[in-house]
């Protein structure tokens, strides 16, 4: 029932009163409901309410499990807020009966911190009819006759039994202020049950009659709720990192927080006095849980705009921290912030901001040396040096290396000092040495790379590689070459002769290609006699070859020829050498035989001069007769001649190798002998020959 309602009903009675008329309002049939004074303000006298035989129990609920209850407006949006409301109620009896029900619910927020009994309060009644589910224990024979145009009951406040009206389920529309002072979210609405029993029961009818029967017939709850949404006086909390990511191992990290006072109760500033961190704990002081710096201080008020409902008003801070952790880590932290608003109200907020670490990849340095940069050929032991060292960031992860192969040497694990795993802190270093002859050509270099593989914690792979070089400088190549003659003395005009060649390879370290023996001569001697090119020589190693040819010369002359062996060494460098063989021609002496014959008294002699050598023509130069001097003059006993000087004789065994001619002398005497002499030379300066012969004449 409406308070316009209310009021006048009241009014129609108070009449009745005054007049000693009966008077009662056909609108009031049944339970009522008013805003007015609380309980002990209705009774008039000071209550002490410790009996419990009538008690508001809850809101009903639905079958379906749901409250009973309907709100009106837009509920409950801050403390201090007031919301409209219907519910129906369970209300429950422990005695027998009961009269005169009387409901109150504090309507003011409970100022005066008393619940229902003072102050203002919701007052109703129970529904006085039908029977069931309401009850009139009254009846008629309440001692205040009536005129009602029902019936003759004039107590129009409900009753209550057990157990046939118990519980019963009164509904009520009330208008209260939100309040939640058990912070469960929910209205807390104080409420208190008033009643009488049999002998002591007035005439009730209205809210303002249902007041206790006596101090003590009352029952108050301070602390019932109803499921309504209460929000409390709210601090909005925002936290934020910088940087959200951080590489490995960490840093620092600024923590910016802000509180905000949220609530829409523009007379309920928040007191800030506690902000503590998950993690880091008071954020308000520094030197402690990895908090570095802080520019967070409490306590702080944080009003309300009381110039605009709904206004918020913010305090903001940040501290700073040092993160440490690994790759993958991430870290949440939660502020929480806490306070007390007007109400005396303990209000947080909470938030959280996460900090990942990322992934920082290690990184390795190798490097390798070489004892000596250069060698000669064809090789030497060369010492390599190998270094790791890990150059990822300062305190990041440590890098376990766990291959070391090289290029040309392969896996160098057990090879010299070396010896994989390895784990190497950041700024660490592992260092070995192995050793390994390094052949090869003048000329030629070696370039061997040895990779360090290894990982981090997270197995991130790393690697690096460095070289050496070693260069192999030239030994320089040699040959040298030996001719011989044999014989090396020839008879004139020529004759055989066999040359015997030995190349050798003089070197100490190449190979040498011999492609070419040229004689001056008798020049490219490959394929004549023995020789044949190409001839490969290792160091130390000769060649021997030999040819027949035939050499001509004049007596006393020689032929000196020069083969010169060319070639190549392994390195591409050319080589030569020469040498020489010379053969003498040896002077043949020359040879020739007269023969004289006389014919008569004068007698023709034939004279006969042959040259016996095979060596060269001769010269016939004089032909003298001892007894007839000049026998190419006719002169003395000479009467006639057809010799003639000088004549050329040709070689021996040649058809022009004999002069003949006569000569025609007179012979005086017999026996007569007579020797005739001939003077025979050669070109060469050699003494002359002078073959004779003589002739007998016997004149008869």
């Amino acid at each position: 029932m409406k308070a316009s309602t209310f009021l006048l009903n009241r009014w129609v009675c108070a009449a009745f009163w005054l007049t000693g008329s009966f008077c009662f309002s056909s609108s009031v049939l049944a339970g009522d409901t008013i805003e007015t004074g609380c309980m002990q303000d209705l009774a008039g006298f000071a209550l002490s309410c410790t009996a419990n035989d009538v008690a508001v129990a809850g809101v009903a609920t639905n079958p379906d499990g749901t409250p009973q209850l309907t709100i009106h407006d837009d509920g409950c949006a801050y403390q201090g807020d007031t919301v409209n409301f219907t519910a129906t109620f369970d209300l429950e009896v422990t005695a027998k009966e009961r009269h005169d029900i009387g409901i109150y619910f504090v309507t003011d927020g409970d100022l005066n911190g008393d619940g229902a009994i003072s102050g203002a309060c919701s007052v109703s009644t129970l529904d006085y009819q039908p029977d069931p589910p309401w009850l009139d224990l009254d009846g008629t024979t309440d001692p205040f006759p009536g005129t009602n145009i029902i019936s003759n009951i004039q107590d129009t406040c409900g009753d209550i039994d057990k157990p046939d009206h118990n519980p019963l389920h009164p509904t009520v529309t009330l208008t209260a202020v939100c309040k939640d002072d058990d912070n469960d979210g929910f209205l807390n609405l104080p409420n208190c049950t008033s009643w009488r029993q049999s002998g002591a029961n007035e005439l009730c009818t209205s809210p303002e009659n249902a007041f206790p029967g006596s101090p003590s017939k009352c029952r108050c709850d301070d602390g019932f709720n109803v499921p309504i949404a209460v929000p409390p006086a709210e601090l909005r909390v925002v936290k934020t990192a910088a940087p959200t990511t951080l590489a490995e191992p960490g840093g620092t990290v600024s923590f910016s927080v802000s509180v905000t006072n949220i609530g829409v109760d523009p007379n309920n500033p928040v007191t800030l006095n506690s902000l503590t961190d998950s993690i880091y704990g008071d954020i308000s002081t520094s030197g402690h849980d990895g908090i570095i710096s802080t520019g967070c201080a409490v306590p702080q008020q944080i009003p309300v705009d009381d110039q605009n409902v709904g206004g918020i008003d913010t305090y903001s801070c940040s501290f700073q921290v040092s993160l440490v952790g690994n790759s993958g880590d991430s870290e949440t932290d939660l502020v929480t912030a806490t306070g007390i608003d007007v109400h005396n109200k303990t209000i947080s907020g909470q938030d959280d901001a996460t900090v990942t670490l990322t992934d920082v990849l290690p990184s390795i340095a190798v490097t390798k040396t070489a004892s000596a940069t250069e060698i000669l050929e064809p090789g030497a032991n060369v010492t390599f040096a190998v270094t790791i060292e890990n150059v990822s960031l300062a305190d990041s992860d440590p890098v376990v290396i766990g291959s070391l192969l090289d290029s040309i040497y392969g896996d160098l694990n057990g090879k010299g000092g070396c010896s994989v795993p390895q784990t190497l802190l950041a700024a660490e270093s592992y260092s070995c040495s192995f050793t390994q002859f390094v052949a090869g050509n003048a000329g030629s270099s070696e370039t061997d790379i040895v990779t360090a593989t290894g990982s981090d914690d997270e197995g991130d792979v790393v690697s690096d590689s460095d070289s050496a070089t070693v260069m192999i400088n030239d030994v320089p190549s040699s040959i040298t070459l030996t001719k011989i003659a044999n014989p090396t003395i020839v008879p004139e005009p020529g004759g055989n002769v066999t040359f015997a060649l030995v190349v050798n390879n003089t070197s100490t370290v190449d190979t040498v290609t011999i492609s070419s023996l040229m004689d001056d001569v008798h020049g490219d001697l490959d394929g004549l006699g023995s020789c044949s090119m190409p001839q490969i020589l290792q160091p130390g190693q000769s060649y021997s070859c030999n040819f027949n040819v035939y050499v001509a010369g004049d007596a006393n002359g020689s032929e000196t020829d020069v083969v010169t062996a060319s070639g190549t060494d392994d390195d591409g460098d050319a080589l030569m050498a020469a040498d020489d063989a010379t053969v003498d021609f040896e002077n043949v002496a020359p040879a020739a035989t007269l023969i004289k014959t006389a014919t008569s008294a004068t007698v023709v002699y034939r004279v006969s001069v042959r040259n016996d050598s095979s060596a060269e023509a001769l010269t016939l130069s004089q032909l003298n007769d001892d007894q007839f001097g000049d026998i190419t003059q006719v002169q003395g006993q000479i009467v006639s001649t057809d010799c003639a000087v000088p004549q050329t004789l040709g070689i021996n065994s040649q058809d022009s190798d004999t002069y003949v001619c006569t000569f025609s002398a007179i012979v005086s005497n017999s026996p007569h002998t007579n020797l005739v002499t001939a003077t025979v030379t050669d070109n060469d300066g050699s003494s002359p020959v002078t073959p004779t012969d003589s002739a007998r004449v016997t004149l008869e």
